[in-house]
């Protein structure tokens, strides 16, 4: 498009959107043509557009956007004095929590997809989903495989904003997704179960303070049949601690939501779920640059 056309799209026709696209244009997130047209970077493809697989824009439009950005003025204060907000606050609010379970879905979804490549959860039949918010990975991964049943813990509002995704599935998806009220920092209800096949924690590891993550993996391993896999996915810097530079900046702005949570590295998961009791320990790039799989058993 034309930025005339860009104009007439949205109605802006003063020149501050040219100022916009040109500052697009410059972080490489549109390129423009000889002929003064503009079309989306392949990655901007990729991402920002909602008919895309990978389609991140609702979390970067309202989770970061209306949610996560606005503390970051609040930064130098949180690093001094280590007051900030926190999830179990964040999400006593209906519409906070539903917010956030809403702008987290697809994306997840799209990460399922990749977790389903590098985890052969073929012949499991049950899976413990920890903070699997909106349910996206636990439906992802019932979707693929017939026998697997997932049992999700979440806070209770987000449980109900939960119920929407869930039901909206197949009804032989959504009777296999079951939610248990509750917050993983409290002691594990008996509802979740235990002789799972698979405990999956992903993106909770850096959304607690940071003397849980172990006793969250003590936890998932108690719950675990011999033989049993603890999936752990979240966002990471290498264990140079020196980049990479995303998933660095997100752990950064996450402690705005949480001031005594963990910044985390495969080398250092990795060694709090060996002291759990878990062996084959190993990890894994996810998203690239941002995130990172770290997996162990229990031994049988």
């Amino acid at each position: 498009a034309t930025i005339q056309e860009l104009q007439k799209a949205t109605g802006v026709a003063a020149p501050r959107l040219q100022t916009l696209v040109t500052a697009l244009a410059a972080v490489g997130a549109l390129r423009r043509s000889g002929a003064g047209r503009y079309t989306p970077s392949p990655n901007a493809a990729r991402y920002l557009v909602r008919s895309s697989r990978q389609f991140y824009g609702d979390y970067l439009r309202m989770q970061i956007g209306r949610q996560f950005y606005q503390h970051m003025g609040g930064l130098p204060e949180v690093m001094k004095t280590g007051k900030a907000v926190d999830y179990a606050t964040l999400f006593s609010d209906p519409a906070e929590a539903d917010l956030y379970t809403r702008a987290q879905h697809n994306g997840s979804l799209a990460t399922a997809r990749q977790l389903c490549k590098w985890v052969d959860f073929s012949g499991m039949g049950s899976m413990l989903d920890i903070g699997g918010g909106s349910g996206a990975f636990s439906i992802v991964i019932c979707q693929k495989n017939p026998a697997m049943r997932a049992v999700v813990l979440e806070f209770p509002e987000v449980c109900k904003s939960a119920a929407a995704f869930v039901n909206a599935e197949p009804r032989e998806v959504a009777e296999r997704i079951t939610y248990v009220p509750g917050s993983c920092l409290d002691p594990w209800p008996a509802e979740l179960g235990s002789g799972h096949d698979a405990v999956l924690i992903s993106y909770v590891s850096e959304s607690v303070p940071a003397p849980a993550v172990p006793e969250l993996y003590k936890a998932a391993f108690q719950r675990l049949k011999p033989g049993g896999v603890l999936i752990v996915h979240s966002f990471m810097v290498d264990d140079s601690l020196d980049g990479p530079e995303l998933g660095a900046l997100w752990s950064l702005q996450h402690v705005a939501v949480n001031a005594e949570g963990l910044g985390l590295a495969p080398g250092a998961v990795s060694q709090m779920m060996r002291g759990a009791g878990f062996a084959e320990v190993s990890h894994r790039d996810m998203i690239g640059g941002m995130t990172k799989l770290v997996l162990g058993r229990r031994p049988a």
